[in-house]
């Protein structure tokens, strides 16, 4: 697989949950150099150390999630060749905490806000962690939360929203009310490219990119999730995605 496109007319964006994965670890050392192969200008890493992106600029979720910490340890991290400003690790103040950040920095395409998420899955603390929540319970919670902030300050453009959604999108095995209220949450300023089928893949992505409409999407790709002994890098499949300004109309 040949990287990503370099030049001012692109950008590219690597988007995966590596499922804690350790940068001493043999799949740790394989995620590094997918990330110095392919040369994103933006990345959003999920279930995620701080340590695994080498050099560049990195913002990252409160370290508690609900569950014991471990050092390092954040649900969600987003990277930048360039450095970030106006950092929100906070978002809504009734979003699950340790699942959410936001910062704008500077990138090929020009200023963009970038939103990194970690929706709740959705047996989060129903059988383990504080065990007080019914099924699908932090996932609506998290999703009407973020529904609130992103009404308050819509994004009209030069925006993107990523991570982990923990649901397919069209639709799968998630209640219908919960496919529903993810619609809403995103608006309809945000579209989601990374909905369907993707080559690649076995089956639909649960981690997704939504972009504004001034941001069109020029290629999808999946990542290699396949360690030399065979087993598998994560349990995600990562994704490298280009962006681009949509091309304008007019006479020719």
């Amino acid at each position: 697989m040949s990287p990503l496109p370099g030049d001012d007319g692109e950008l590219g964006v690597l988007l995966w949950n590596v499922a804690w994965r350790r940068p001493a670890s043999p799949a740790g050392a394989v995620i590094r150099d997918l990330l110095a192969r392919h040369a994103p200008d933006i990345a959003c890493l999920t279930e995620t150390s701080l340590d695994l992106p080498v050099g560049g600029h990195v913002i990252a979720s409160d370290p508690y999630y609900g569950m014991p910490m471990k050092p390092g340890r954040r649900k969600v991290l987003l990277w930048s060749r360039h450095p970030w400003e106006q950092v929100d690790a906070l978002g809504h103040p009734d979003l699950p905490s340790g699942r959410f950040v936001r910062g704008v920095t500077a990138t090929p395409l020009g200023r963009l806000a970038v939103i990194g998420v970690c929706i709740p899955w959705s047996m989060a603390h129903v059988g383990n962690g504080r065990r007080d929540r019914a099924p699908w319970e932090d996932h609506r919670r998290y999703l009407r939360a973020l529904g609130h902030w992103l009404a308050e300050q819509p994004p009209q453009a030069d925006t993107l929203l990523l991570g982990d959604f923990n649901q397919a999108i069209p639709r799968r095995r998630a209640p219908r009310d919960v496919a529903t209220t993810l619609a809403e949450a995103l608006g309809p300023t945000l579209e989601v490219a990374t909905a369907g089928e993707i080559a690649g893949l076995e089956r639909p992505s649960i981690d997704h990119l939504a972009t504004t409409a001034d941001l069109a999407t020029r290629g999808i790709a999946a990542l290699p999730n396949a360690l030399a002994d065979g087993g598998r890098i994560s349990d995600h499949t990562g994704l490298l995605i280009r962006l681009a300004r949509p091309a304008s109309g007019g006479d020719d």
